[in-house]
Order: structure tokens, then C-alpha cells, then sequence
């Protein structure tokens, strides 16, 4: 099977410290990867370096050039932290932000995979942590890529609502033959989400 991205003979450091040495995975398409690790084991710094976040680093990282054709952003993120919506714009305006080519009535279809049509129009501080988090996963499914990188999305929310939320990544998943990268620290998330889990 022909990898999506693969990662050879890693080496990365942060001072005298090294995260990462000689390190190799390869990321395959149509794949829910789980990345489990302890605080401070390299997890979200594995993630920037995919996103090509950060670039001082040794070694490979070859990406399939599948993932950059046609996209606006070719590595799109779900954070843990739901702030990352920008503050002065509606729901509407936050995903045109990333995907200023998308009409109305395909942002709308976007809103309605993650249950937020009806909210549209509003702020973020109008939203709850999990609304701001359906926001976040449909303003990254507007870019359009083969891959979505997701670092703990779910941990502040509570049960109910990351099952729910669990269960609408691996329908869209399914539904669009895309890759996610998904870090938590949480076993059963884990098992629950993954295709193939790996252990930092």
C-alpha cells in the first residue's frame, strides 16, 4: 500500500533535548492513525512537523503531492482549544476564511454534516466548547485536503458529545476516503477511533 506521507530516520531537538531520533512511520491513505503518548513524548510536535509547522529537524518527510493539488490548506488542524475562531466573524465567515472560494450554500452543507446550520450566523462567544469545536473540524473539512490533523480535539468536551463526535470523524472518514491523524492520550478514544494505533 502506497503511503500518503512517510517519515524516515527522524531526528528533532528541542535545545540539548532530543523528541525524536531516528524515527520512522508511514501514514497510509484512507486511515484513521491514533497517536498515543504521556505529556511531553512528541505527540503535537509530530503533528507540526507533518503540517510543516516546523521545518529544523533531520531527516525525510516525503508528502504525496496528492495532498497540496487544488486545496487551499494542504494540512488542515483541529485544536483541543476552541478559540482558535476568530472572534470579530460569524460561523460563516470563520470557514470562508480558509476557503473564500466555497458559496453560502456550500459552507450551509458543511454546517449541516456537523449540526451547526442553524447557528450560522452567529459569534463564537455565542457558542458552547462543542459548538466551537464542530465549527473548527467543518472549517477544516473546507479545505478540501486528503488529510486532517486533529491534536486532543475532543478532551475538554464531555462523554456524550465526544462519542457523538468520534463517530461523525469515522462517517466522514468513510464517506470521503480521507486520512486523519488523530493524538489523544485517551486509550478508549483510541480504540474506539483508530485503524491503527502507535505509541510514542
Amino acid at each position: 500500500m502506497e503511503p500518503l506521507i512517510s517519515i524516515n530516520n527522524l531526528t528533532k531537538r528541542f535545545g540539548s533535548e532530543k523528541v525524536f531520533e531516528g524515527f520512522k512511520l508511514e501514514i497510509f491513505r484512507d486511515e484513521i492513525l491514533v497517536i498515543m503518548g504521556a505529556s511531553g513524548s512528541g505527540k503535537s510536535t509530530l503533528l507540526n512537523l507533518i503540517a510543516e509547522l516546523d521545518h529544523d529537524y533531520e531527516g525525510e518527510i516525503w508528502r504525496s503531492t496528492d495532498i497540496s493539488e487544488g486545496v487551499s490548506i494542504p494540512y488542515p488542524m483541529v485544536f483541543q482549544e476552541s478559540e482558535s475562531l476568530l472572534p470579530w466573524l460569524n460561523v460563516i465567515e470563520n470557514i470562508r476564511l480558509v476557503a473564500p472560494g466555497l458559496t453560502g450554500d456550500q459552507i450551509i452543507s458543511l454546517l449541516k454534516e456537523v449540526e451547526m446550520a442553524d447557528d450560522s450566523h452567529k459569534y463564537p462567544r455565542e457558542l458552547s466548547g462543542g459548538m466551537k469545536q464542530r465549527v473548527g473540524i467543518a472549517r477544516a473539512l473546507a479545505c478540501r485536503s486528503r488529510i486532517l490533523l486533529m491534536d486532543e480535539p475532543f478532551a475538554s468536551l464531555d462523554e456524550e458529545l465526544r462519542l457523538k463526535l468520534q463517530d461523525l470523524i469515522r462517517a466522514i472518514k468513510v464517506r470521503d476516503a480521507l486520512t486523519v491523524v488523530f493524538v489523544t492520550h485517551d486509550q478508549s478514544e483510541a480504540e474506539r477511533l483508530g485503524d491503527r494505533i502507535i505509541k510514542l
